[in-house]
């Protein structure tokens, strides 16, 4: 015995690592990946809990791996996954979620697959590099979003649950927020997934909203290109219009040790996106000599590093540019993809020209380039300061560019003062007499005013120090070189005053020698700062050149001292003065007026300014002159708003230093004070600030008000300004607008107020606390007498009502908030409410969203005007959504655990707004209800107040709603009642048609736990105003409101969020710990409710058993455990109340009814389940059992009706789902019968038309029509009105109110339904009680007149249409995999074993087609191979057997006395397949006997008297064709039939066979092989021995005197014998007429044969007399010919002659017969002819062919003329061209086929001939006429046979015996004998004028024959020997008439 040890960590599990499959059930199946939780081990086993599926079991050891997981659990859920915690366990925990349902979507071929793959693949790698630890805190953070962006994705792709996440990634409470703000982060994150955008960075951004920055990181890797020397690399950023936008990197190359470079460029705004192209550039120079080395083929990747040193004389060479365009790559995702930046080489151009080329790609081809830069490039959104917190690993050892001009916005402290200067060009004349241009270099310097360099201030480019000097290149042989070549120059301020420009020219000797000895020969200068103080301005500067003389001075000293004497010389060519060109010097410089040198200067700086205006302010307090301030303030406001932005701090500074320095007297402030000139100015910037334009520099005010503003007396100049600026905004325009000013900037302003007044608080003056209150009431006075103004200053109180809100968080911390909030509520107290409502709004919700509202004390007196002004507002219905997302703050705020006591708070909201919210809420969904296709912003407002209301009912205690309730009652009696009424609606209408989306479960949830806290609420009022209502009126109002409690708890309780069993592991985990399951406290709250109503029980019976139903139907034991004993309690109210009110039986009638009603409805919707009705049957039941008196019958019959119905509901259901049609459609004749039973017309009518859809849908037309006929049975031809339970369940009731109406659409209906499935007997049933019923209405003749056209129809479809009678088949399921319906058909108490059903086939379809049906609807059943009753094995197994066979119907009563009589075929033939309820079928055995001799020798030589026949008689329950296809067999018998009776039935169905076929051979249509095989088979019978073989067995004395009970049995044997013989002969004369010559040979042996066994029948068993003899009478029919052929393929006519032989009886010859007897078997499927009765009248006009000898010797042989019984042929004389002829015609009618329509007017030699009808049909005369008369007819009707098969040789053989000729198909006379093997025909011998031929027909003999038999062999070596060939016409006959 094994025994198991538990393991001591409880906490265990295990992941599968391979398969594990097993068939033991103690064994736990696993697969690849599944999480188990170990519970035991032995040594090698394990036995544990799979936390994928609900199973538990061993299993070994070494399939799993032992883990450590993180495991959430709540009560029974469990979730667990292996690998880490955070991001990595939500991964595990999604995939494993994802897998089912990725899996269903491969099953259904989903194309959501590709793309959940994908996603998964994704989650799989970033689950791997989250896990592996190795990942810095950034890019784990990266990692962490991705996995979130990508985990929603894929939920919403699979229509899963949407998880919302706060900023770390983690999963939100939805209980520890209000539901306002889950609702709100809900539409973020659905917004996010919906714009596929990741979520937000975890660090916040300092930058505005609205303001984006990005910085583009670059790579460098390698330099691939063919350079000799020493290079460097200038990288930089260009727009698409080559403008320079960054600073540029330099690098030299080659680096050392090869290492890469890395460069940041930075300082981008949201408009470099926005720019088409963004190129990289990277111009190349060659640092060396003139002319480059001669080396090939040399690459930088082994280039050998050449010393810096050795290139320090070396001149600075033009190389190449390496261009690209990588816009497409900066919003790529993969940062890492390695990007060529090719390589252009320069030639002649300079580089700046090489460089628009290429950028414009003229002349360049797009070859790939082998040499280039390799780099790669990633975009960060941030600035610098941010990639360093966010993504330090990026600027790490990294380079920054940053942009050439300022970011978007100037951060204080971001000092930045930098000149670009950009060497442009130069124009240079040809000097020292030299003939050819010079090479000029130009040497760049900054110098102070004496000449001395300033060292280390040029940055010649980003990753190098900085230099003194900036270099230029050299360009060979060019005086006007153009360079383009940028350096920046960084100098203090200080040194900016002093210091310029100085650009030295010197020429580059390619002689090194000589270069050597080259010095600087002119100099040209740029002052930095203008006289007044300005910089100088950005643009281009066009410099004076000056010649430099060497000589005059010290070598050593002239380049310094020119650079100190050109101070005193103009700059610029425009100041050069008059008479310059003339001569212009000064020390060692003299002006060369030719040359020039073009620069252009950028500067990018916050404290050297270009504007005069703003140095005058800036600079007031050292050059303060008197008069001059007050023009500078002026002046200030007229500054360009780039300019004031750039020095912000600045200005603001000195703005409030001159506020605060300057003395004036404040109690009379005008337009021309300082104070008031300062304020505008001050304004100027903050609105400057404010406006869109700028608004990105709002964050550098607030950080210079916090951080860098430091006047503390500011704020008393402040307050008293504005005080004044308010108090005189009526005095002229100009004030309102300054005013209006003012009031936009009132929060910066406040801001400074506050600000100074903390500091002035900081230096210990607290004397000046009293002051500073007192000073800002006067402000705060002064706004609430601006709102009581008039409409002059409207835009001025709603700027107020924006801007103030805003600076209250900031003056709540230097004035009480209780005061502040005082003053606010009478400012808005004075302003009307009809006035500025949205302004209004807006400024409350402001002060809901800061500060002031989370005081409590403030709260308290802002809480009461808010609900007062919203309460006004939601009832004028204006302002909605404002005041929406006003009150969804307040209760996002009273959510929070950090503002104090909220209790009395929400009391409030919920007694002043509750009432209001509700109506409003439901309103706006009942308007919702009414859109087709709502608006996203009406369905986002729609779900924001209902958040709103689902937070004031999810805060709302017992005692906060009873305060709730008294307060309405007070205001408005009965004002409790509307509350709870308006409350349960908006419940019903939230559950049937949610406002949330069905992937916000937690949204769903939380919703659905607060509605059941507001039943509970209002359950309470209920019950109050129950126990408390007076009179009937308010009574009945209370139980109305109950009800739709009921009916809201329901609704609620089945609402599909709460099914915790359809959701997954993960959230059904999530789902119980937040709210447990709710189903379970509504089921206790309707319980307690329920037993709560006392003596109003009653009244509320029968109408709340549909709740209870619905809410005892879910899912879970403990709601059932609640709920189902509350329908005994029931049961008990009605049996007293029954009992009370005198009734003495049906005391649960009411009950039961709708018990029985709803569980239909309810079963059907989907509910219930066996679980439920084993429960209900045991809690209900054993009370029942347990009661006394009456109530224990009628409770049990109750219990036990209940159950039945359940368990017919749901097999019915189960088949419906599972099953294939057929099955339930039987189930649905089960629930027929039941309702039936329980007389519940309403419901079995309801099925009955269920079950006539299935049929239509089935295209079962005679099933659906019987079926409606179960409706109209219930129906009467009376004018009564038609009750409910009687309806239509689908039709319009005002179109039928009377039974008779009714009745009369279904029996149309019905009729049209038979009608369509081709049993028109039946139909006529229907339309003749339609026509009595008219008749007995006198409705007139018109509709008397279509229902017997209708009836004529009938009757003739019946006759001409074609159908095809089904055949049976009986079937038996064996096997548990089938229902049990289907196995035990007659109860599952039955002990009788299953007899099967008999199934009604399709048309045409066999046995074989019919168990391959029966395969395709049970894929998974087993033919049984035999038919004896399988074991236990099979019956009991868990699989699908089949037994199958064919069965034939038993002739019916009426079908026997039909038998005999004048009856057409077709009819026949339906009752014998129709209305029938008995088959059967045989088996054979042998049973061997003894012989008279003692010896069985002989017997068992002769198989006929041992075959003996187990026959079965099946008795099914209903006759077929029914309401369903099949129906169980109800009786079976089974008994022996012996030999004896085996072989007269064999013979009688032979010679009825044998006579059939040979009526059918007499058609010409009709293939003759059956006729041949079937005379074979008797006359020549190799195998079976024909008649021998019966007179060997029974026909001998020995048989005779052993069984002499047998006597009737072998005369009757005998005389079937003997009757063969004239129906042998018919057949032969039949084959004689059609046989082509290849089969003379066989039948001329057939008639050899035939005289044989003739001679020995006659012999031994007599002659019998029949009509079957040659002299046979004719009957002559005298008609009267029409003038022309009408046809018509639908219709035949059959007047037919019976003989005594084919009728059975004796029937006088002279009685003319119209049908044939049931025993004549017409073929119905014959083909038509081809020739029609055109060709036949044309044969007979051609003259006979003289017959061959064979021929007339073979006629003969066969003997006289055949009368057949199925045709005769009748004669009649027309005149044809004035002869006298007569014309044969067949007695079945004319039969034409398309082909074959041919006016005999066309032929004018040819007489007319009508068609033959019955109603041409005028006397039918019986003559037998002589023989040389018939011989006479038979040669001038005489024809050639079409030889029907294509392989057999041309016949010239006339027809023997005009009996069997065809008028369907009349041939043309014979060809005579061609050398091939086809035959052609013409249309001239038809005396035909179409030239077409006729339709070429082949093998018309062809049937299916058995393999390996005479048919099958011949026509097998006909295919082999002979190729088919279609006949040909015969050439056209000129002498044809």
């Amino acid at each position: 015995m094994t025994v198991w040890r538990k393991l001591e960590n409880e906490e265990c599990y295990a992941v599968a690592i391979y398969n594990f499959t097993s068939k033991s059930q103690s064994h736990l199946p696993l697969e690849v990946g599944e999480l188990i939780h170990l519970e035991g081990e032995t040594e090698e086993w394990y036995c544990g809990q799979s936390l994928r599926r609900d199973l538990k079991g061993a299993f070994p050891k070494s399939y799993v791996v032992k883990r450590d997981c993180v495991v959430d659990r709540c009560s029974e859920s469990v979730v667990a996954s292996a690998g880490g915690y955070g991001v990595v366990h939500d991964i595990a925990v999604t995939l494993r979620d994802w897998l089912e349902q990725w899996k269903n979507l491969y099953i259904n071929n989903d194309e959501r697959f590709k793309f959940m793959e994908v996603s998964m693949r994704a989650l799989l790698e970033l689950r791997a590099q989250a896990a592996s630890g190795a990942l810095p805190q950034d890019q784990l953070r990266r990692v962490a979003r991705t996995s979130v962006f990508t985990i929603d994705r894929g939920n919403r792709t699979l229509d899963m649950e949407l998880a919302v996440r706060n900023s770390n990634g983690q999963l939100v409470d939805p209980l520890k927020m209000s539901t306002y703000r889950l609702n709100a982060l809900h539409d973020e994150a659905n917004t996010r997934i919906d714009k596929n955008m990741e979520t937000t960075p975890v660090t916040p951004n300092v930058t505005p909203a609205g303001v984006r920055t990005f910085t583009v990181c670059v790579r460098v890797h390698n330099f691939v290109c063919r350079v000799a020397d020493v290079a460097e690399l200038s990288l930089s950023l260009h727009d698409a219009a080559g403008n320079k936008l960054t600073e540029h990197l330099l690098i030299r190359w080659p680096t050392p040790n090869f290492a890469t470079t890395n460069v940041v460029f930075t300082d981008f705004g949201s408009d470099f996106m926005k720019n088409e192209k963004v190129y990289l550039v990277c111009h190349v120079v060659r640092i060396g000599s003139m002319d480059a080395q001669n080396v090939d083929h040399r690459r930088s990747s082994v280039a050998q590093p050449v010393s810096m040193s050795t290139s320090a004389g070396a001149m600075r060479r033009p190389f190449g540019v390496a261009c690209a365009d990588i816009k497409r790559h900066l919003t790529s995702d993969n940062p890492d993809k390695h990007i060529q930046v090719p390589f252009y080489a320069y030639e002649k151009e300079n580089l700046d020209a090489l460089l628009k080329k290429v950028m414009a790609n003229r002349e360049l081809k797009d070859a790939k380039h082998s040499q280039g830069l390799w780099v790669s490039i990633h975009l960060v959104e941030g600035d610098l300061k941010q990639i360093r917190e966010e993504n330090p690993h990026i600027v790490v050892n990294t380079v920054v560019a940053r942009k050439m001009g300022f970011p978007e916005v100037i951060l204080p402290g971001d000092a930045r003062n930098d000149l670009y200067v950009t060497l442009c060009s130069g124009s240079f004349s040809k000097g020292g007499g030299k003939s050819s241009e010079r090479n000029i270099e130009l040497v760049a310097r900054v110098v102070d005013q004496h000449g001395r360099t300033i060292p280390g201030v040029i940055s010649i480019g980003a990753g190098v120090p900085l230099a003194n000097e900036y270099t230029s290149l050299v360009y060979y042989h060019d005086d006007r070189p153009r360079w383009q070549e940028v350096f920046k120059v960084c100098l203090n301020i200080e040194e900016f005053k002093d210091a310029h420009l100085v650009f030295l020219c010197r020429h580059r000797s390619s002689n090194e020698a000589k270069d050597r000895a080259e010095r600087h020969f002119a100099l040209a200068f740029l002052r930095l700062m203008q006289r007044e103080g300005t910089t100088t301005p950005d643009t281009n500067h066009n410099l004076c050149v000056y010649k430099i003389d060497n000589k005059r001075s010290n070598p050593a000293e002239v380049e310094k001292e020119a650079a100190a004497v050109c101070l005193g010389l103009p700059s610029k060519r425009d100041e050069l003065p008059a008479g310059a060109e003339r001569g212009l010097t000064r020390g060692v410089l003299s002006l060369i007026h030719r040359d020039t040198l073009t620069v252009a200067t950028k500067l990018c700086s916050t404290k050297l300014t270009q504007k005069e205006e703003i140095l005058g302010v800036l600079k007031w307090s050292t050059h303060r002159t008197p008069g001059t301030l007050r023009p500078a303030l002026t002046q200030l406001l007229h500054v360009p708003s780039e300019e004031l932005v750039k020095f912000l701090q600045d200005i603001l500074d000195t703005l409030f230093s001159i506020l605060t320095q300057v003395e004036e007297d404040q109690e009379y402030y005008s337009d021309k004070s300082y104070g008031v000139l300062v304020f505008e100015c001050l304004l100027r910037v903050i609105s400057l600030v404010a406006d869109h334009k700028y608004q990105h520099f709002q964050p550098v005010l607030h950080v210079y008000i916090d951080e860098s503003f430091c006047d503390a007396l500011a704020y008393e100049s402040l307050i008293t300004v504005m005080v004044w600026v308010i108090r005189t905004a009526n005095s002229s325009e100009a004030a309102v607008k300054r005013l209006l000013v003012c009031m936009k900037c009132v929060e910066s302003l406040l801001r400074l107020v506050v600000r100074s007044r903390q500091l002035r608080s900081a230096l210990g003056d607290s004397a000046a606390d009293d002051g500073f209150k007192a000073l800002f009431d006067t402000l705060l006075e002064a706004l609430v007498w601006l709102m009581r103004c008039g409409e002059h200053v409207l835009t001025c109180q709603g700027s107020a009502l924006k801007y103030f809100p805003h600076a209250v968080p900031h003056i709540i911390k230097v004035y009480p908030d209780t005061e502040l909030c005082a003053y606010i509520i009478r400012a808005l107290d004075a302003l009307p409410l009809c006035r500025l409502g949205t302004q209004r709004m807006l400024a409350l919700l402001e002060l809901v969203r800061g500060p002031l509202c989370a005081a409590p004390a403030a709260r308290a007196l802002l809480l009461p005007h808010l609900a007062a002004t919203l309460r006004a507002l939601l009832r004028d219905k204006a302002e909605v959504e404002l005041c929406v997302e006003t009150l969804g703050e307040v209760l996002t705020l009273l959510a929070r655990d950090d503002v104090g006591p909220v209790e009395n708070d929400r009391a409030e909201l919920a007694r002043r707004l509750l009432p209001t919210v509700l109506k409003t809420a439901t309103v706006m969904i009942q308007e919702r209800g009414t859109e087709e296709h709502p608006s996203s912003s009406n369905e986002n407002i729609v779900r924001r107040i209902v958040s709103v209301l689902v937070d004031m009912v999810r805060q709302m205690s017992e005692d906060q709603y009873s305060m709730v309730v008294k307060a309405l009652e007070v205001e408005n009696a009965g004002g409790s009642g509307s509350l709870v009424d308006d409350a349960l609606g908006l419940i019903v209408m939230l559950v049937q048609r949610p406002v949330f989306r069905p992937h916000w479960a937690d949204m769903l949830h939380l919703q659905h736990y607060v509605m059941l806290h507001a039943l509970r609420l209002l359950s309470t009022t209920i019950q109050d105003r129950l126990n408390t209502a007076e009179d009937t009126e308010s009574l009945a109002k209370v139980r109305a409101q109950c009800k739709a409690w009921f009916s809201a708890g329901a609704a609620l309780g089945t609402s599909a969020p709460l099914q915790l069993e359809t959701l997954t592991a993960a959230r059904k985990q999530r789902v119980k710990q937040l709210y447990g399951d709710i189903r379970r406290g509504l089921a206790q709250c309707l319980s307690d409710m329920w037993y709560s109503l006392g003596e109003h029980k009653r009244s509320f019976i029968p109408c709340l058993v549909t709740p209870f139903l619905e809410v005892s139907f879910l899912r879970d034991d403990e709601v059932r455990n609640t709920t189902i004993p509350i329908f005994f309690d029931m049961m008990q109210t009605e049996y007293n109340h029954s009992v009370a009110g005198g009734e003495k039986e049906n005391y649960l009638k009411e009950l039961e009814s709708e018990l029985i009603d709803k569980l239909d409805v309810l079963v059907e919707r989907g509910c219930g389940d066996l679980q439920w009705r084993g429960r209900f049957v045991t809690s209900c039941g054993a009370r029942c059992d347990a009661a006394a008196g009456a109530l224990r019958a009628c409770g049990l019959a109750l219990v036990a009706a209940a159950a039945r119905q359940l368990d017919t509901l749901l097999q019915y259901r189960a088949a419906a789902l599972r099953s294939p049609t057929p099955h339930r459609m039987h189930l649905t004749t089960t629930v027929l019968h039941f309702y039936q039973e329980i007389e519940r017309p309403h419901m079995y009518i309801r099925y009955v038309h269920k079950l006539a859809s299935m049929y239509r849908a089935a295209q079962q037309w005679t099933e659906a029509g019987l079926t409606l006929r179960l409706h109209a049975k219930l129906l009467s031809w009376s004018h009564d009105p038609l009750p409910p339970r009687l309806r239509h369940p689908t039709l319009n009731h005002d179109d039928h109110t009377t039974h008779r109406e009714l009745k009369e659409h279904l029996y149309f209906e019905i009729a049209e339904l038979l009608k369509r499935g081709g049993l028109w007997e039946l139909a006529v049933d229907i339309v003749k009680e339609l026509v009595s019923v008219y008749e007995e209405e006198a409705l007139g003749y018109g509709p008397l007149a279509e229902l017997h056209s209708q009836l004529a129809e009938f009757y003739a479809s019946m006759l001409q249409s074609r159908r095809s009678h089904p055949g049976y088949f009986r079937v038996i399921y064996h096997g548990k995999g089938f229902p049990e319906i289907l196995r035990k058909p007659l109860g599952c108490l039955s002990t009788i074993p299953s007899q099967g059903f008999i199934y009604r086939g399709n048309e045409y379809e066999q046995l074989q087609e019919f168990i391959e049906r029966m395969l395709d609807e049970w894929p998974d059943a087993e033919v049984l191979p035999r038919l004896d009753p399988p074991g236990e094995d099979i019956t009991e197994s868990e699989g699908q057997y089949l037994q199958i066979n064919a069965v034939d119907p038993i002739m019916s009563d009426k079908l026997k006395r039909l038998s005999g009589k004048p009856v057409a075929e077709q009819i026949l033939q339906y009752y014998k397949h129709n209305d029938v309820d008995k088959f059967y079928f045989s088996r054979p055995f042998d049973r061997p006997e003894e012989s008279l001799s003692d010896s069985t020798e002989d017997l068992n030589k002769n198989e006929f008297a041992r075959r003996w026949l187990e026959r079965t008689e099946l008795e099914i329950s209903d006759k077929l064709p029914g309401i369903l296809r099949w129906f169980p067999v109800v009786k079976q018998r089974t008994y022996w039939v012996s030999p004896i009776e085996v072989a007269v039935e064999s013979l009688r169905q032979t010679n009825r066979t044998l006579k059939s076929v040979a009526f059918e051979a007499r058609n010409p249509d009709t293939p003759l092989n059956p006729l041949t095989m079937r005379l074979l088979g008797i006359l020549d019978s190799a195998v079976q021995g024909g008649i021998v073989n019966y007179e060997n067995s029974f026909l001998t004395p020995a048989y005779e005197s052993r069984h002499p009970e047998h006597a009737a049995l072998l005369v009757e044997l005998k005389d079937l014998i003997a009757d063969q013989i004239p129906l042998l002969k018919f057949g032969l004369d039949v084959h004689a007429s059609r046989a082509p010559p290849a089969q003379e040979e066989m039948h001329a042996h057939l008639m050899e044969r035939f005289r044989t066994v003739q001679k020995h029948v006659h012999q031994r068993y007599g002659r019998k007399t029949c009509d079957f003899e040659t002299e046979s009478q004719e009957v002559q029919l005298r008609i009267t010919l029409r003038n022309s052929l009408h046809t018509d393929t639908t219709s035949t006519v059959t007047n037919n002659r019976m003989s005594d032989i084919s009728t059975g009886n004796d029937v006088s010859s002279k009685s003319p017969g119209r049908f044939t007897s049931f025993n004549s078997a017409i073929n119905q499927f014959a083909r038509n002819s081809s020739g029609g009765v055109a060709n036949y009248l044309g044969t007979l006009q051609n003259p006979p062919k003289k017959r061959s000898k064979a021929r007339a010797g073979r006629k003969s042989e066969v003997g006289t003329q055949s009368s057949g019984s199925q045709s005769h042929f009748y004669t009649s004389h027309a005149t044809v061209n004035g002869n006298d002829a007569r014309s044969l015609s067949h007695n079945s009618g004319v039969c034409n086929t398309p082909n074959s329509v041919t006016s005999l007017n066309e032929t004018p030699m040819m007489s007319t001939l009508r068609e033959l009808r019955q109603e041409d049909v005028l006397q039918l005369v019986t003559e037998r006429p002589l023989r040389a008369e018939v011989e006479r007819e038979k040669r001038l009707s005489q024809r050639a046979s079409l030889l029907t098969t294509s392989s057999a040789p041309p016949s010239n053989r006339d027809s023997i015996g005009t009996t069997d000729s065809n008028q369907d198909e009349e041939l043309p006379p014979p060809l005579p004998m061609k050398s091939h093997r086809s035959m052609e025909l013409d249309n001239d011998s038809n005396n035909n004028a179409d030239p077409t031929p006729l339709p070429v027909r082949h093998n018309y003999d062809t049937v299916l024959a058995p393999r390996g038999s005479f048919l099958y062999n011949s026509i097998v070596h006909r295919r082999n020997t002979n190729v088919e060939k279609a006949p040909t016409p015969p050439p056209k006959k000129r002498n044809a008439q």
